[in-house]
């Protein structure tokens, strides 16, 4: 019956065939360091995306953010910091998986 549950949640999901390997694995990398109760920022993404050059780890994130699926955010305090959050398309997408 979960398989079912799956393959139904699978079809309701938006299309997510316009990404990446790396895009995809990245998106849902982020959500499980944020389901661990951690505050996104640029800096996770070059440690997410070990072994790619800090361009290519911030060109896959502005990639993300260019499909709607994540936004990024100054520090007030701190212009060099940068947050990341979902936008509603990538929560859509997390809840038809069944994530929290």
């Amino acid at each position: 019956m979960n398989l079912v549950n799956l393959l139904v949640a699978l079809r309701r999901l938006p299309p997510l065939g316009t990404l990446t390997g790396d895009e995809e694995r990245l998106l849902f990398e982020l959500k499980a360091l944020e389901d661990s109760e951690e505050t996104l920022t640029v800096s996770h993404v070059y440690d997410l995306l070990e072994g790619k050059s800090g361009s290519t780890s911030y060109r896959i994130l502005t990639s993300l953010k260019e499909k709607g699926l994540v936004s990024i955010s100054s520090d007030p305090n701190d212009g060099r910091k940068r947050f990341i959050s979902f936008t509603p398309s990538a929560e859509a997408v997390f809840s038809a998986l069944g994530s929290p």
